[in-house]
């Protein structure tokens, strides 16, 4: 069993708790088995001096489109071969990797893509961070992810278009058949769609509490796209366990998602980049209007809705307008600039970005027991989070116990 020994770091654990300085980690296989000062590193064991420099867990990003290029519309996927979004993928995943995040979850990729991405990073097959996916994302007619314009133009390879309990109901299974980790829907408009107002609500509550209950009987959880007040409400109210963006959530749905115990991952990055880069970057008029819509909104809520106590997981949207994947720690920037401290945007992406993806027992913190998932950086995040988006402060990535990322002193 491989051995590996982590000694003279500043851990950050996790947890929101203290600093433990000068300290050690010692992973024997793919686990933690000790963490703490004064520790001996085993005999066979590879040992790393720290040199003082930060010990995080792996970072989590609960929210990318592991195969989208970034591009300014979603509709330049019909500009590809079906086969090169798939490679998008592979390059994608490889660049999160190295940028010290070591799970991620796709939130909708063409085809199986997504699935055949993930099955192929556990399998050793593809490079790339812990990757879970769901199948196509289910949308009503005319809804978020029904990307049909006006000229009768589809790109139709990312959604399953249902309308109706019944057809919600054999959408939720089909996408459940395929083997998805979780079921995506969209409850409210989007930004990026190019017919529906970006606040309208979508699905009725019982189209959504039929998707929750065929996800729920096979040990499945619903996550849901929703930017507006009353598609954040009926989504929380029929069962959906994560929000998605939440742009306009209110009190009560923050009253809501408390208490039933959801996830918000608010994903500020993407309407960010729309609005920096707007149509002089080619982005479409209905999305740069949309975006700055909910600009300053979604930061105003998500602080709200921490500081009231919901679960806040960081998400970046990776795939969307010039939001690259790599550059996903830009979020933590955005967090911190709403009014999160760096160790709240840090806990949002290690401990609670765990526990929103249903790996919380397993990863997320640094302590005996967990998968050995560590990034080692330079600097002190806590003074400067922006240094986790520069890759040349990343020295090391441990994911499950394995070196995958070597930068050296």
């Amino acid at each position: 069993m491989s051995k590996l020994v982590i000694q003279n770091a500043n851990i950050i654990d996790g947890t929101g708790g203290p600093v433990l300085e000068e300290a050690s980690v010692v992973v024997e296989g793919e686990k933690i088995v000790e963490v703490g000062r004064g520790l001996d590193a085993p005999r066979d064991a590879q040992v790393v001096d720290a040199q003082g420099a930060y010990l995080l867990p792996g970072l989590i990003d609960s929210h990318v489109h592991v195969c989208s290029n970034s591009d300014p519309s979603i509709m330049a996927n019909l500009n590809y071969r079906r086969g090169t979004l798939l490679l998008f993928g592979v390059r994608n995943l490889r660049r999160m990797l190295e940028a010290g995040f070591t799970t991620v979850r796709d939130m909708g990729a063409p085809e199986d893509y997504g699935l055949a991405l993930r099955d192929g990073v556990r399998s050793g097959l593809v490079r790339g961070p812990r990757l879970l996916a769901c199948g196509k994302v289910i949308s009503m007619t005319g809804g978020h992810a029904d990307f049909h314009l006006p000229s009768g133009v589809s790109f139709s390879g990312m959604s399953r278009i249902a309308d109706g309990v019944e057809e919600c109901r054999k959408a939720a299974r089909e996408q459940l058949r395929m083997g998805g980790d979780f079921v995506k829907i969209c409850s409210s408009g989007g930004v990026m769609s190019p017919t529906d107002p970006v606040d309208t609500p979508q699905f009725t509550l019982e189209e959504i509490e039929a998707i929750t209950y065929e996800a729920g009987c096979v040990g499945r959880y619903v996550a849901s796209h929703a930017h507006g007040a009353t598609g954040i409400k009926n989504a929380i109210l029929a069962g959906v366990r994560t929000i998605e963006h939440g742009s306009l959530i209110d009190s009560e749905g923050r009253r809501l998602l408390r208490e039933r115990g959801g996830f918000l991952v608010p994903t500020l990055v993407a309407g960010w980049k729309i609005v920096e880069h707007g149509l002089e970057a080619g982005i479409p008029k209905y999305a740069v209007d949309k975006a700055e819509e909910i600009a300053h909104e979604v930061r105003k809520n998500t602080l709200k809705s921490l500081r009231e106590g919901v679960k806040v997981a960081m998400g970046t949207d990776a795939g969307t307008p010039f939001n690259k994947h790599g550059e996903n720690a830009e979020e933590l920037a955005l967090m911190v600039e709403a009014g999160f401290t760096p160790m709240e945007a840090l806990v949002a992406a290690t401990k609670v970005g765990a526990d929103c993806v249903g790996l919380g027992d397993k990863l997320g913190t640094v302590e005996p027991g967990k998968l050995a998932d560590l990034v080692l950086v330079d600097g002190n995040p806590l003074k400067d989070i922006r240094i986790l988006a520069d890759k040349s402060h990343i020295r090391m990535v441990v994911k499950g116990g394995v070196v995958e990322v070597d930068r050296g002193a």
